[in-house]
């Protein structure tokens, strides 16, 4: 342990080289033990997109919302046209330069059949992104979070500390979890995709003591998670919702 605090220190901008990550990422593995209790991520020949495209597939004319596009990696992939795909970025890619609640704000009338969000990486923006995605949510539309299933507390510790950052937006798929009338489950691959199906009468819960817990404590919640493969999570997509 004292050796990944020693590199923790040695190399702390947030953008580093990516051999030295690889290096770092390499120790936390080997000495940090809390590790050792998460499953590691599944190895197969998907990537998000795939679950993506497979949600988009449910619908003969999708509406596509993307929060957070970064560098288009994933909305250059989807087969729509156009003025069916909206990925909101305040920096750089997709097509709408705003902050996602502005966005939420100004386009409030606007309905999406799927939503991938993968916005900042921090709770409380998480948590404003979830309960405004639903808000316009179509009817059996799908929402798709990622970034679920930190690997240890480098990764998801906030504020950010190094490149490679899944935050603490777990804290959301706790509240998801404890919530009624919805389907959800998290796919194990990179690092964690949640797949939520929400019905009529579906509340959001918000628990405001998980703001200060740790990576720690996620040890404890990751326990209850509904995690599944990518073959069931395929499956899963294809699936009504619960009624």
């Amino acid at each position: 342990m004292k050796v990944i605090k020693f590199l923790h220190l040695l190399i702390p901008p947030i953008f580093y080289p990516k051999t030295i990550n690889k290096i770092k990422r390499y120790f936390i593995k080997l000495f940090y033990k809390d590790n050792q209790t998460i499953l590691p991520a599944e190895k197969n020949f998907y990537k998000r997109h795939a679950f993506i495209n497979k949600a988009i597939n449910q619908f003969r004319e999708c509406m596509y919302l993307e929060i957070g596009v970064n560098q288009n990696d994933v909305f250059n992939s989807i087969p729509l046209p156009i003025n069916k795909k909206f990925g909101v970025d305040p920096f750089s890619g997709g097509n709408y330069r705003m902050t996602s609640d502005e966005f939420f704000k100004k386009y409030a009338d606007l309905k999406f059949d799927v939503i991938f969000i993968d916005g900042l990486h921090e709770y409380s923006a998480c948590q404003r992104d979830v309960i405004n995605s639903i808000k316009v949510l179509n009817k059996d539309g799908i929402i798709l979070i990622d970034d679920l299933l930190p690997k240890n507390k480098f990764e998801e510790e906030t504020p950010r500390k190094q490149d490679y950052w899944t935050g603490d937006i777990w804290k959301v798929a706790v509240e998801i979890f404890n919530s009624k009338n919805c389907d959800f489950k998290i796919v194990n691959i990179d690092t964690g995709i949640g797949i939520l199906k929400i019905n009529d009468d579906y509340e959001y819960k918000k628990m405001p003591e998980l703001k200060n817990k740790t990576f720690d404590d996620y040890l404890k919640y990751y326990k209850e998670f509904k995690i599944i493969k990518s073959e069931e999570a395929l499956d899963f997509l294809s699936q009504k919702k619960i009624k």
